[in-house]
């Protein structure tokens, strides 16, 4: 190349390169800003979403909580009932002066009127005396209602319980028997949990929600709402409860939160309800930690950021703590009026901000090398007719044309330096020319690798790996083509099934035993599956059969059979009243084409609940 055309591509190259640098500059900046907002914006709509969820938990905490009170009106009311008559059959004194609920009725206990109660227990302190016939008419009708709504509303919370102000409480709570373990002198309502539901400490009557508080009696940390009943004279009756776990909340938050976000939960007086350390043995003696006993500085901080923005009113806020430069999400969770904050660090927003910045540059270096390629071109028609020869050349092989062909037109036998790289030239045409056809060949048989890759990584994703049946990710995907595919008069119904005691079994034999029976369980329900009838495990001990272009009737015979064969498997279960591993079912069936996913599963629940409810080892079809 001659000395001009080094000069040219010297002073090219600089103003290019110094237009890379200004474009790069630029780029960071619009970079930054978008990618700052956009996590922003993101953060906020997380944060309002994770506030919503909690609050769905504790509205639907209010609404049972109304239900109950509600029934337990009318029934007492009802002085056509004599309630209290089944007392001396359901309460013993015991030698150490307190009164409970016979141990049946926790351990299963199938009721005169065919209901099966279970996980039920009722305690009267020592120091009550002995219940008059008011109070036996109440206790009878507690113990009802806790051991009726108890099966079906302990999935969201940990217990239903009902609370008496003469010192008495009836719970219903899987495997925790707190009515059998109170002490005798236990007074439930001296503590400030029951305390704040009597008149004296709540004249408007209205629902409480305490604070968070260890519960010792059953060794967990607990937030519990209470509504007050009252009959119409003012005097008051019982106040039904819910008891919602830390571990419980805790887990809901973990499953939602954002990637690279943290999550700080406080109330609004400052207690540390979850956050950056864990709820101690120490704290136990004067309820959760509050946020300025802690090492820690930030949760202080973030405490008065939402004080000062929360009590405004505003829904959810976005603000950034000057300190540390993390930006914070504030939502506020209705009832227990708890401040949710969800805390997102400067370094997530400037980590973008530097890979958009990479991003720039690389453009920039693309179109530095392409302004020297034009100059270059430029440079290459001042050469001559040689040079534009090999162009030609260049630009056939380059579209893909016969490489021999392109050879026909190179200034080859040019004894110059343009001779020399055509010859150069037509070397490497020929070994590109090589090259791409190996390069094909192996493409080719990379593209059928990755397909068989991917259809096997298909399988795998859509198989449960314990039962080897399809799991939920496959129930989904399933479900939803057969809703848009089946019109209203085709037939498509569900049955969710659940091993009944699952976790007591786990409990009292062990997760491996527990692995076994979920195995043997799956390969009765893999032994109906056909074209149409497909089963599924959906998670933990539950299971799904969908059935395509069959009565129902038939389904319910395939049910029932299901529900046999698994009994007949004859898996001792110690901590079963029927002493083997037994399934319950419930059947729903889809009855016209507006009938979605949401609506089918919750109709097929709600008669699993049924089914369980009845008595376990049972089929409900609604």
């Amino acid at each position: 190349m001659s000395l001009l055309a080094r000069q040219v591509l010297r002073r090219v190259a600089l103003w290019s390169s110094l237009a890379v640098l200004v474009a790069t500059g630029l780029g960071y900046a619009y970079v930054y800003t978008v990618s700052r907002d956009r996590a922003l914006l993101q953060l906020q709509r997380h944060a309002e979403l994770q506030g919503q969820q909690e609050e769905q938990a504790f509205g639907d905490a209010i609404a049972h909580l109304e239900l109950f009170r509600a029934e337990f009106l009318r029934r007492y009311r009802d002085k056509a009932i004599d309630h209290g008559a089944r007392y001396d059959a359901m309460y013993r004194s015991g030698p150490d002066g307190a009164i409970r609920l016979a141990p049946e009725y926790f351990r299963g206990l199938r009721l005169a009127d065919g209901r099966y109660m279970i996980h039920t227990t009722g305690f009267v302190g020592a120091g009550a005396g002995e219940p008059d016939a008011d109070l036996r008419r109440r206790l009878v009708i507690a113990t009802d209602l806790v051991g009726l709504y108890g099966p079906a509303w302990t999935g969201p919370f940990a217990n239903l319980h009902a609370s008496l102000p003469e010192n008495a409480m009836v719970t219903h709570w899987p495997g925790v028997p707190w009515g059998l373990n109170a002490r005798p002198e236990l007074d439930v309502t001296a503590g400030a949990v029951v305390a704040a539901t009597l008149p004296a400490n709540n004249p408007d009557r209205e629902t409480v929600w305490s604070g968070m508080y260890f519960d010792l009696t059953a060794r967990q940390w607990t937030v519990t709402v209470q509504m007050p009943v009252d009959d119409e004279n003012g005097r008051h009756l019982v106040n039904p409860s819910h008891d919602i776990l830390l571990d419980d909340i805790l887990a809901r938050l973990q499953r939602s939160r954002m990637a690279g976000a943290r999550t700080l939960l406080v109330s609004a007086e400052g207690q540390l309800i979850a956050g950056p350390r864990e709820l101690d043995e120490g704290a136990r003696a004067h309820g959760v930690l509050h946020v300025d006993e802690l090492a820690d500085p930030m949760p202080r901080r973030i405490h008065a950021m939402a004080r000062e923005h929360m009590e405004g009113g505003h829904p959810a806020h976005v603000m950034r703590d000057e300190e540390s430069g993390a930006f914070v999400a504030f939502s506020r969770i209705a009832g227990p009026d708890w401040w949710l904050a969800t805390i997102y660090d400067a370094g997530q927003v400037s980590g973008a901000a530097h890979r958009g910045a990479a991003m720039m540059l690389a453009l920039g270096v693309g179109l530095q090398l392409i302004l020297l390629v034009v100059v270059g071109s430029v440079l290459g028609r001042r050469v001559g007719q040689p040079v534009r020869q090999l162009q030609a050349a260049a630009e056939r092989i380059a579209r893909g044309g016969d490489t021999a062909q392109a050879e026909a037109g190179l200034p080859v036998d040019e004894d110059s330096e343009v001779g020399s790289l055509a010859r150069s030239f037509r070397e490497l045409a020929r070994m590109v020319e090589q090259r791409r056809q190996e390069l094909e060949a192996t493409v080719a048989e990379r593209t059928r690798e990755l397909a068989e890759a991917n259809s096997r990584l298909e399988q795998l994703t859509r198989t449960d790996s314990l039962t080897l049946l399809p799991n939920r990710r496959a129930f989904d995907a399933d479900m939803e083509e057969l809703l848009a595919s089946h019109g209203p008069t085709s037939a498509l119904a569900l049955a969710m099934l659940d091993v009944d005691h699952f976790k007591p079994f786990n409990d009292t034999l062990g997760h491996e035993a527990g692995d076994r029976a979920l195995r043997e369980v799956g390969a009765v329900l893999a032994s109906q599956s056909r074209r149409d009838v497909r089963c599924y495990r959906i998670g933990g001990e539950e299971f799904a059969i969908v059935f395509t272009s069959i009565a129902v009737p038939h389904a319910e015979r395939i049910l029932r059979r299901i529900l046999e064969d698994v009994a007949a498997l004859d898996i001792a279960h110690p901590a079963s009243p029927l002493g083997k591993v037994t399934v319950s079912a419930g059947l729903a069936k889809r009855y016209d084409a507006e009938t979605g996913l949401a609506t089918l599963v919750r109709t097929a629940d709600r008669q699993l609940y049924a089914a369980k409810a009845s008595g376990r080892n049972r089929l409900a079809i609604g």
